[in-house]
């Protein structure tokens, strides 16, 4: 099998930090593209414009120089549930000015095969639907102007690349993400933030239900399970008649209730029991009561090795409390009741 060139576009994020460990070790063939561009501005639409010009005609000179294939993994976004809507728009607009650059330089049928991960938000997509669980048949219903807005990529990705029969993609529809590294500046991340609250013995303030549900995917098993996303377009082999475009929910398909999580930090930190308020404010209308997930597409995933709840928290309170020791770990803010 060829060689394929990746780049990852949002490489020092949560899950895009841990894509270049799990690519060398599930797609053998792969070969990680370092960007030209240190840093990209994203809150400067002009800026950015030009960066990603600059970043893409190097990835597509050195794609021509080696004949070969070529991934993009879009694992950028700082978007959330509750992120104002001039933000979230701006992300897609980022998006959107990838596809046009990518289209510049390796959008014609003569050019190399190529494939798209798109990280998308399964929770935010499908919303309030009601299926239990839900699937990749399932109907989305955005309750969100986070969820309305990842449509509204994956909507960008699927025009774009219809008029492009050399170009396959993956619509990934991810869970919620937790593990060591998670930013804390953003106000999602309920595992890391319970961890570092109880570190500083602060109260963790809950805006749902204790009952909630959800599905909480191990940063590491996500990776892997892109990795595979990859490795499956790769060894379909070249040609407009091996194009693949996909949509596939990523999830532990373990549903977790907050009352769960909670518990397990009681077992593992049994010196100090985390404190919770519960008081729920106005997003607490965009956070649906259920959210389960079972994957119907690409069976051949199901059979990763996923790291159980209670290890991955015991992981992730372990590398918060080393940056604690390091002083590494700032203080939380304080929240109001």
């Amino acid at each position: 099998m060829r060689e394929v060139l990746i780049w990852v576009v949002g490489s020092g994020g949560l899950l895009g930090s841990r894509l270049g460990r799990a690519f060398f070790a599930e797609v053998p063939m792969a070969r990680s593209w370092n960007c030209v561009v240190p840093y990209f501005t994203w809150g400067d639409t002009t800026m950015l414009a030009s960066q990603l010009r600059e970043a893409v005609a190097s990835f597509a000179r050195e794609v021509r120089r080696s004949s070969r294939a070529w991934a993009v993994i879009w694992a950028a976004g700082a978007g959330v549930v509750g992120t104002p809507e001039p933000a979230l728009a701006a992300e897609s607009r980022a998006l959107d000015l990838l596809l046009g650059a990518l289209d510049l330089h390796l959008g014609r049928d003569e050019s190399p095969r190529g494939f798209i991960f798109l990280a998308s938000s399964a929770g935010g997509t499908y919303g309030s639907c009601t299926d239990q669980p839900i699937t990749e048949a399932s109907a989305c219903y955005p309750i969100s102007a986070y969820g309305r807005y990842k449509l509204c990529q994956e909507a960008l990705l699927q025009a774009w690349a219809y008029r492009r029969p050399h170009v396959s993609y993956t619509i990934g529809r991810i869970s919620n993400l937790y593990g060591p590294g998670q930013n804390l500046r953003k106000p999602q991340g309920l595992i890391s933030r319970i961890s570092w609250r109880l570190i500083y013995r602060r109260p963790i303030h809950i805006y749902v239900s204790l009952d909630t549900i959800r599905d909480y995917l191990y940063v590491d098993d996500c990776a892997v399970q892109v990795a595979r996303c990859l490795l499956a377009w790769v060894r379909q082999g070249d040609g407009a008649e091996h194009r693949s475009c996909s949509m596939k929910i990523l999830a532990s398909e373990q549903p977790t209730s907050v009352a769960q999580i909670i518990g397990a930090f009681a077992r593992i930190a049994a010196k100090h029991q985390p404190k919770v308020i519960s008081a729920p404010t106005a997003l607490s209308t965009q956070q649906p009561r259920r959210l389960a997930f079972r994957s119907v597409v690409e069976p051949n995933l199901a059979g990763i090795a996923r790291t159980r709840l209670e290890i991955g928290i015991s992981r992730l309170h372990e590398y918060m409390m080393a940056e604690y020791r390091q002083g590494r770990l700032p203080q939380p803010r304080e929240e109001r009741s």
